[in-house]
C-alpha cells in the first residue's frame, strides 16, 4: 500500500464533503452518511499515520510520538479557532498571498501562527492534492519507494546473503556472512516557472488552487519521472538506466540486457529470452516500460493467441509474459525495461513550494509562479532486478 498517496485521496476526499456541505444551501445532503464517511475516513487517516510512524522508526531509529500523548484534549481559549478552521484559514490566507489579494484579520493571524511555528508553507489540503496529481501523471512512482525525509537519506539495502543451511542436531551453528549496504541520496532542485496572466488573481480560491497543482504538479511530475528512467546519478537523480548487474550500474547483453540488431526485428525468443534474465522472485512485481510506439512497432506485432499469449490485452491494459506494459515518453524508441521498481528509491529532501513574483513579470503584465522541490532517486543496482532490451546502432 501506497501510504502517503492514500492519505492525499483521505484528504482530498475530506476537503470534496466540505465543499458539499457549504454548498448545500437547500439541506438536500444526508447529513448522516457523510458523517459516517468522515468518521470512516479519519479512522483510517489515524491508523495509516501510526503506520507511517512505525515505518519512520524503522528506517531512521526515532521514536514515534505515544498514541496515548497525542489523544489527550487540548485546553483552548473560547476565541481560539479549532484546529481544522485554522487549516481552512490558513489555506485561503496562502492563497490569496499566492493572488496578491488582501487578508481578513482571521486570516493574518492565522498565516502569522502557521509561519512562526515552522508549519509547511504549503498548506497540508493543498500539498496532498499535489501529491495525488502526480501520482496520476506520473503512476510508475507508486512502484517506487519513495520518502519524505528532510535533508541527505541513507537507505539500508541487503548485502551478501547466504542460504538458509541444514543443520545437524547439537552441532555447533557458525554464523552466515551476511551483511547490509545501502543507497545514499542527497537532493537536486527540480523547478518550473509558469507565468500566468493578472486575470488569475481574480479566479475563486477552488479554482486557483486547481490551477496551481494541476501545471506545477504535472510539470515537476513529469521531470522526476524521466529521471527514474533516464537519469545517470551523476549530477542529477539516476534511475533504472544504471540498475544493472555492471560496472557503474551498466546492463550487459546474455546477462541482463538483449540487443536486437540494427536492421533485424524484435522476435517473440527475443522478448522470452529477457524474460529469463530477469533475477529470480522480481518477475512477481515486474512491469515492461516503453513509449507507445516501441510497444505497438516492435511488440504488437508478436500478438497471436492462436500459437501462445507473450502479448495480452485484458481490462484496457496490455501485458507482456504476464507482466503490466507502463507507457511513458521517458524512453527512446526500440528501448524497453522490465523490472521490479520497488528498488529505485527517492527522497523529497524538500516537498513542492510556490513562490510568486510580480516584478519578474512586469513587462508582459504578467505574474510569475515558481514551484521547486529537492528530489534524489537511485536504483539499488547488481541484484538483477530491471533488465534491459536495446537496439543496435550499428
Amino acid at each position: 500500500m501506497n501510504i502517503e498517496k492514500r492519505r492525499a485521496e483521505i484528504a482530498a476526499r475530506k476537503a470534496e464533503i466540505r465543499k458539499l456541505i457549504e454548498g448545500d444551501s437547500e439541506n438536500k445532503l444526508n447529513m448522516d452518511d457523510l458523517e459516517k464517511e468522515l468518521r470512516e475516513l479519519n479512522e483510517e487517516d489515524e491508523k495509516l499515520e501510526k503506520r507511517q510512524a512505525i515505518e519512520r522508526m524503522l528506517n531512521g531509529g526515532a521514536t514515534p510520538a505515544s498514541p496515548a500523548g497525542l489523544s489527550n484534549p487540548v485546553a483552548r481559549s473560547a476565541n481560539q479557532p479549532a484546529p481544522e478552521s485554522t487549516e481552512k484559514l490558513y489555506r485561503s490566507a496562502w492563497l490569496k498571498t499566492l493572488q496578491g489579494k488582501p487578508l481578513t484579520d482571521d486570516e493574518k493571524r492565522a498565516y502569522s501562527t502557521a509561519a512562526n511555528s515552522g508549519l509547511p508553507i504549503i498548506p497540508e489540503t493543498t500539498a496532498n492534492q499535489i501529491i495525488k496529481k502526480m501520482y496520476e501523471v506520473a503512476p510508475i512512482l507508486q512502484r517506487c519507494k519513495i520518502f519524505h525525509v528532510p535533508g541527505n537519506f541513507k537507505f539500508a539495502i541487503e548485502g551478501t546473503n547466504d542460504e538458509a543451511a541444514l543443520h545437524t542436531e547439537n552441532a555447533a551453528i557458525t554464523a552466515a556472512s551476511d551483511s547490509l549496504g545501502s543507497v545514499s541520496l542527497t537532493g537536486y532542485e527540480i523547478v518550473k516557472l509558469v507565468k500566468a496572466s493578472r486575470a488569475c488573481s481574480e479566479m475563486a480560491l477552488s479554482a486557483f488552487e486547481s490551477y496551481i497543482v494541476e501545471v506545477i504538479a504535472e510539470a515537476v511530475a513529469r521531470r522526476i519521472e524521466k529521471y527514474i528512467f533516464t537519469g545517470t546519478g551523476t549530477n542529477q537523480p539516476g534511475g533504472v538506466k544504471t540498475a544493472g548487474k555492471g560496472a557503474s550500474g551498466a546492463y550487459t547483453d546474455g546477462t541482463d540486457q538483449i540487443t536486437v540488431g540494427k536492421t533485424a526485428s524484435l522476435t517473440e525468443e527475443n522478448v522470452i529470452a529477457l524474460y529469463g534474465l530477469l533475477g529470480d522472485g522480481y518477475e512477481r512485481n515486474a512491469v515492461w516500460c516503453m513509449n507507445k510506439a516501441t510497444f505497438f512497432s516492435d511488440f504488437f506485432p508478436l500478438m497471436n493467441k492462436s500459437k501462445n499469449n507473450v502479448i495480452e490485452f485484458a481490462n484496457g491494459k496490455y501485458y507482456i509474459m504476464g507482466a503490466e506494459v507502463y507507457f511513458t515518453g521517458s524512453l527512446a524508441a526500440h528501448e524497453a525495461y522490465l523490472g521490479d521498481f520497488s528498488y529505485i528509491i527517492g527522497n523529497y529532501s524538500q516537498d513542492i513550494t510556490v513562490v510568486r513574483s510580480e516584478h519578474s513579470g512586469l513587462a508582459t503584465n504578467s505574474i510569475d509562479y515558481l514551484g521547486a522541490c529537492v528530489f534524489d532517486s537511485k536504483p539499488v543496482a547488481g541484484f538483477g532486478a530491471f533488465v534491459h532490451l536495446a537496439k543496435a546502432a550499428a
